[in-house]
């Protein structure tokens, strides 16, 4: 790692051996770190488990549970999506309301909002947390899911280790300690100069804050693009074997460790200074 690894992408450059670093001291542990426990009972009847199998799995730990239900669910996803629709399409739902505690749309936009995630290859930022579960499930090595906790945890990183000038914009979320320290006023704060106005007639423009931030923030229409694109050079050197090809790993870690030691980290290291 003495040399700086950057993503392949030709507009946003990462410094992915930081980010690694920073990554590792929780690594070993995600068994233990992740503890999204989702209630499987459902996937008998979408005909994904057998009762068995669904009593065998809801005996183990959350992080064990859900790498088998990563398989398990890729695999009948890939086989309803070519000939079983409406099997295709509850599943797709259970993942985004059951699994994702997404409850808030309509059954037929949500399916119709799939549809075209898996038809375009730049999809529509709006909703991209609900589109972007399924994505996961169905291409683990092409997608991950791009949700509140994940860009949250992965812009702190960036910010605290200078491992990057460009920022991902986050989903709305619901996490009340992320909402006290909101990442977008912190990297905002960072680069307090860049948003000082040349006077106060300047404020007056319209759009005046959208227009600063595009110099920090990726455009919500290549966010999604340009994740994948780092989480998959992030897992290459984070994990070994089969663990590198999967981005969930990566995923799964950002995910683990936003409200706390993401939290901890940002209590502990950030300071104000008022003139």
């Amino acid at each position: 790692m003495g040399l700086t690894k950057v993503t392949d992408s030709s507009h946003y450059k990462f410094n992915v051996a930081k980010i690694v670093t920073y990554l590792k001291k929780y690594s070993e542990d995600l068994p233990n770190l992740y503890v999204w426990n989702v209630n499987i009972e459902k996937l008998v009847g979408l005909k994904v488990l057998t009762e068995k199998e669904r009593d065998k799995l809801s005996e183990i730990k959350p992080y064990e549970k859900e790498i088998i239900l990563k398989d398990r669910i890729r695999k009948k996803l890939n086989e309803f999506y070519h000939n079983q629709k409406n099997e295709f399409d509850n599943l797709c739902l259970w993942i985004i309301k059951d699994w994702g505690g997404i409850t808030g749309a309509k059954d037929e936009n949500t399916i119709e909002l799939i549809k075209q995630f898996l038809n375009q290859n730049e999809p529509i930022f709006n909703r991209i947390a609900s589109a972007s579960k399924v994505g996961a499930y169905m291409f683990p090595e092409k997608y991950t899911i791009y949700d509140s906790r994940v860009t949250y945890s992965l812009n702190w990183i960036i910010l605290s280790e200078n491992a990057g000038e460009k920022f991902f914009p986050i989903p709305e979320g619901r996490n009340s300690k992320m909402s006290a320290f909101d990442m977008n006023v912190l990297i905002r704060l960072r680069n307090i100069q860049k948003y000082k106005p040349i006077n106060t007639e300047e404020l007056t423009k319209r759009l005046y804050i959208n227009n600063k931030d595009k110099s920090y923030f990726i455009p919500t229409k290549k966010a999604y693009s340009e994740l994948n694109k780092l989480i998959k050079d992030i897992s290459s050197d984070l994990w070994e074997g089969e663990k590198s090809k999967m981005l969930y790993y990566t995923e799964m870690l950002l995910f683990s460790i936003a409200d706390k030691e993401i939290f901890n980290d940002i209590t502990s290291k950030l300071t104000l200074s008022i003139k």
